[in-house]
């Protein structure tokens, strides 16, 4: 038996010792058995077979092993031949680490082991002590790879599919760009209006959740867990940003090419409004601000109830951002002589008639530097607009340098969609 291993077998219940699982290849019955009864004493899960063929078998069967002991000369199948195919086989998912065993070592033999990946290469007779702590060197090598598979696979999820919002967006990109050249849109100052913000408004989001996908490709191995569950967070609020980005330029494509549709229904107003206030509530509690609601009418309208709130999302989306901390945004809602409207009035720094006609123009901002205090695509009003001619309703805007600004939104009882321009 001392052609296999030297020296009496010393005893161990190491719980580290209990999660390796090692099988053992050898074509020589006393050798292995040998190997397999020192293992199972050091509390070590092992199994046993003669051939590489019975090997695929078990590892095929059982993903829990995840370190091979192998002869590299056996008949049929030698080890060599039978640590590629079980390495190739296992991937990252289930990966197994090899230790190549031969009784005959050469330099060809050790050079092809390190070629096929093996993690050590070991020649009889063999030390207990060398054996037990190549196998759980091997084991938390095999673990480690493990690990490191299941986070990338979780962090897949992650910005996987903000990879692919980002080949969606540059199609929407690609569209509406060619819709703001046709002859009817052709103003250089708005193409490049255009150019300037999507470039700027795209690349924000996007270049954090390259560098952080970057990092975690490169380092995830010495990346805490906590820092890594940080870093997916970032990712993504970057893909959150993007699928916004995404949702208003596609809004603003079908707008400008005509194919938005309108499906009147039934239509509470004072509902409405009750709903945008629990929406917004955590947007202006962010920035200090309030949002008070004031509803004078319970009519019914016959409008397209899901385009009318989307109106009046982008209206006091734009009120927010552009209002001061602190201040007060009021959302009102009153009968008229044919229907209702919406006024949403905010505290902000007002416009002048010139710089409320260039609000209305997309990819436009009062402030277009790279340095100005609100982000965005400069798409909101544009929208509202276009939506409220969707529905047969009409917006205005009341503005003073100032003295803020109001937005009154008029939806007749039964307003009837617009034709597509």
């Amino acid at each position: 038996m001392t052609n296999a291993l030297e020296s009496t077998h010393p005893a161990s219940t190491d719980a580290t010792d209990m999660r390796l699982h090692v099988l053992v290849v050898d074509d020589e019955p006393v050798i292995r058995e040998e190997i397999a009864e020192f293992l199972q004493m050091q509390g070590i899960q092992t199994e046993a077979v003669s051939n590489g063929e019975a090997a695929l078998r078990h590892l095929d069967a059982d993903p829990s092993i995840d370190v091979m002991l192998s002869d590299i000369r056996m008949p049929g199948m030698d080890g060599l031949t039978l640590a590629k195919t079980a390495i190739d086989r296992r991937g990252e998912q289930h990966a197994i680490e090899v230790v190549m065993l031969t009784g005959h070592a050469t330099v060809n033999d050790a050079a092809a082991s390190t070629r096929l990946r093996a993690i050590d290469f070991m020649v009889k007779p063999l030390s207990f002590t060398t054996l037990k702590a190549t196998l759980l060197q091997a084991h938390e090598s095999a673990r480690n790879r493990r690990e490191k598979w299941q986070r990338s696979h979780a962090l897949e999820a992650v910005y996987g599919d903000t990879v692919r919002q980002v080949g969606d967006l540059q199609s929407l990109v690609t569209e509406l760009r060619n819709a703001l050249t046709e002859p009817r849109h052709a103003d250089d100052a708005d193409r490049n209006a255009f150019l300037a913000v999507v470039n700027h408004e795209l690349r924000t989001p996007l270049v954090p959740i390259i560098g952080l996908a970057e990092l975690i490709e490169t380092e995830s191995e010495s990346i805490d867990p906590k820092e890594l569950r940080t870093l997916a967070h970032e990712i993504r609020l970057g893909g959150e940003r993007l699928e916004r980005a995404m949702s208003r330029i596609t809004t603003l494509a079908d707008l400008i090419a005509g194919r938005a549709t309108a499906r009147p229904a039934a239509c509470r107003p004072d509902r409405i409004a009750h709903t945008l206030q629990r929406l917004f509530a955590k947007q202006v509690a962010e920035r200090g601000q309030t949002l008070n609601t004031v509803t004078g009418t319970a009519r019914t309208l016959v409008t397209d109830c899901a385009r009318l709130q989307q109106v009046l999302e982008e209206v006091l989306d734009n009120a927010s951002r552009f209002a001061p901390r602190d201040a007060a945004i009021t959302l009102s809602v009153e009968d008229d002589a044919d229907g209702v409207t919406f006024r949403v009035a905010d505290a902000g720094p007002g416009m002048s008639p010139a710089e409320v006609k260039l609000a209305g123009r997309a990819f436009q901002q009062i402030d277009m530097s790279t340095t100005r205090r609100v982000d965005g695509l400069g798409i909101g009003l544009p929208i509202a607009v276009r939506l409220a001619a969707l529905i047969g309703a009409t917006l205005t805007i009341a503005s003073e340098p100032g003295r803020g600004t109001t937005v009154s939104l008029h939806v007749p009882a039964c307003g009837r969609p617009a034709e597509p321009s």
